[in-house]
């Protein structure tokens, strides 16, 4: 089949003449085509085959390289040096790539003018504790004109607490009361009793009036507080000035007088009992002196306290000092110790005062330097040391080892700040260097009250404490010494002793429990009708 005949087209046979007619047929056109099929499948599958023979090289290659070798394995050669410089690489890149965590602004969905603005913050929601003013019908508009002085409230309540080191005056300025005020109210009350025994702590309710004038403290208009256990102290305003208006509260002071069976434990039968704790502890501490505790006391024994015991018509409660401890074995007493005296020491129903046995120790320090020849730290020669040296920081407490009066406290040449007691027997002890004394020539002191302070004072190298004791005004060596120190009580004392121990011999058990008949003027009025017909009926 002939499909064409270009008059164009000639070939030259070499001769100079013509080709005839190119003849093609459907079989020549159709395998002409797969063949052209055939070679582009060729080509592509030879692209193919030349990637990935390339990647497969490439990745031999690399893996020839040897970037991530085991670095736990020979440490410093060029091969770890490699795997570490890897390393290091890839971390300062993964740092270089971390995100930002800057915020990310947005702009608002829709156009906020100043009508907006207000109508949603007139409907939020905000802590009023913080100040906020928001809300439906407190959200202030541009039509609202602020006040030039907001009113204030024409009377305040507070409460002061007094607090310790605190004087009564600065408590009632620090309230709000006036200088003048304060002033006049403190003396008022110290007139009715000592500002000094006002205890810490003491809260005093206050009202203060309408100020007079812009920039005035308030005006005191009340105040009230508990002065002592039996007294309540207030001061009104009445006819323009201050007025003090004592309130005396009727107080029960009887004993209150505990017996118990000794079981098991000694502390918890006297509390199931009901004896207040630091009742007991005392109890336990004041037995100890004279009675082994685990050895004389068995199951079976009794014991009887008696403590200072104060009871309000307000209802308030206050338990004092043990008064009276005793052990009693098959009905008979066998051991009866009564607190006497304005230093509060115990003494037996004989006037025998309780057993002090052994000294204390007067710092809380190991000795550094011990009673004997030495060589002089300060004065470089050798020569009696005549005392303990004991270790303490500076400001260190100094307690007295025992009973004792102060026969001399001063500047005493080399010792420095210097106290010496007196104790009985011809005995005494000296403390040296302090850094401060803390009584003074004459006092009596009791054992283990502090009489002064660690220091350097005097001849010495460095804060601490010298100790010395004294025997007919010779120093001795204070670790030999040992006493024991007991008062005997005779003559008028001793009678006045024994007529306040058959006093409180006659307190029942129990007695300070019995209900107290409320006071009548610590009673309200009734408001209510009602409540008058109550009380009508409970008095009838």
């Amino acid at each position: 089949m002939r499909l064409f005949k270009d008059p164009a087209y000639r070939q030259d046979d070499g001769a100079g003449g013509d080709f005839p007619p190119a003849q093609l047929s459907v079989a020549h056109v159709i395998g002409a085509a797969e063949g052209i099929t055939v070679h582009r499948q060729a080509r592509v599958a030879s692209f193919a085959d030349r990637y990935h023979e390339w990647r497969e090289h490439a990745s031999l290659w690399l893996s020839g390289l040897d970037l991530a070798p085991d670095l736990a394995v020979d440490i410093g050669s060029k091969r770890w040096l490699r795997g570490a410089a890897t390393l290091i690489g890839l971390t300062t890149m993964t740092l270089l790539a971390w995100p930002g965590f800057s915020p990310v602004e947005a702009a608002p969905a829709m156009a906020i003018d100043d009508g907006v603005r207000d109508e949603m913050r007139s409907q939020m929601i905000m802590p009023l504790a913080l100040g906020a003013d928001s809300g439906r019908k407190m959200g202030s508009t541009a039509v609202v004109t602020p006040l030039a002085s907001a009113p204030e409230r024409p009377r305040l309540d507070v409460v002061a607490t007094l607090t310790q080191g605190d004087s009564f005056d600065r408590m009632l300025r620090r309230a709000g009361v006036s200088e003048a005020e304060a002033g006049q109210v403190a003396r008022m009350v110290a007139a009715a009793v000592p500002l000094d025994q006002i205890a810490s702590g003491t809260q005093v309710d206050i009202t203060l009036g309408r100020r007079l004038a812009a920039g005035q403290p308030r005006p005191l208009d009340a105040l009230a507080f508990r002065a002592r256990f039996d007294l309540e102290l207030g001061v009104e305003r009445r006819n323009g000035s201050l007025a003090l208006d004592p309130r005396p509260i009727r107080v029960d002071a009887t004993p209150l007088r505990i017996k118990a069976q000794v079981g098991d434990s000694l502390y918890r039968s006297a509390r199931a009992a009901g004896a207040p704790a630091r009742s007991v502890q005392q109890f336990l501490r004041v037995i100890s002196n004279e009675l082994d505790v685990e050895r004389d006391i068995a199951p079976g024994d009794e014991i009887d306290l008696i403590v200072d015991y104060k009871r309000a018509a307000t209802g308030e409660v206050e338990a004092g000092e043990l008064l009276y401890a005793a052990i009693i074995r098959n009905g008979q007493p066998k051991k009866r110790l009564m607190r006497w005296g304005r230093e509060g020491r115990y003494y037996e129903a004989s006037g025998v005062g309780e057993q002090r046995e052994g000294l204390l120790q007067p710092v809380p320090g190991a000795v550094s330097s011990r009673y004997g020849m030495r060589r002089h730290p300060i004065l470089g020669y050798t020569r009696l040391h005549a005392g303990l040296d004991f270790r303490a920081s500076y400001g260190t407490p100094i307690y007295a080892v025992t009973d004792g009066t102060v026969s001399f406290a001063g500047r005493h040449g080399g010792h420095g700040n210097y106290v010496r007691l007196n104790h009985e027997g011809g005995l005494g002890t000296g403390y040296a260097h302090m850094s401060r004394i803390a009584v003074s020539s004459g006092q009596r002191v009791r054992r283990g009250q502090i009489i002064g302070y660690v220091g350097s004072t005097g001849l010495s190298t460095g804060p601490h404490l010298h100790y010395e004791m004294y025997r007919g005004g010779r120093t001795v060596d204070p670790s030999s010494v040992r006493f024991v120190t007991r008062a005997q009580l005779t003559g008028r004392e001793l009678t006045e002793f024994r007529a306040r121990l058959d006093l409180l011999q006659r307190v029942a058990p129990g007695a300070a429990l019995a209900p107290l008949a409320p006071d009548p003027a610590q009673q309200d009025e009734p408001v209510r009708e009602i409540d008058r017909l109550d009380q009508r009926r409970q008095t009838t």
